[in-house]
């Protein structure tokens, strides 16, 4: 299946593009995503991602809505990938 993935604030700077299409196999899960994701842009994880891959730096929504990292993807879904918002 394919799915886009659109790249957000620091994300995009960092992976150097707002969109990409990726290839995954029928069952992928967002957190499946993800890990691709950070092998074909390692910036991802050393930059982005704690060491022990602690997923609380990324917000991940689906068509437009917060998703688990567990929820399953379905072909033709537009992923995007965002910081948390901070500030007061």
């Amino acid at each position: 299946m394919r799915v886009t993935v659109r790249y957000f604030a620091r994300y995009r700077s960092l992976v150097g593009k707002g969109e990409e299409e990726v290839e995954l196999p029928d069952g992928a899960t967002v957190m499946d995503l993800i890990e691709l994701l950070k092998e074909r842009h390692p910036v991802l994880k050393n930059e982005v991602f704690a060491e022990d891959d602690d997923l609380a730096d990324v917000n991940v929504s689906r068509n437009g809505r917060y998703v688990r990292f567990d929820e399953i993807l379905k072909d033709g879904d537009i992923v995007a990938l965002f910081p948390p918002v901070s500030g007061g």
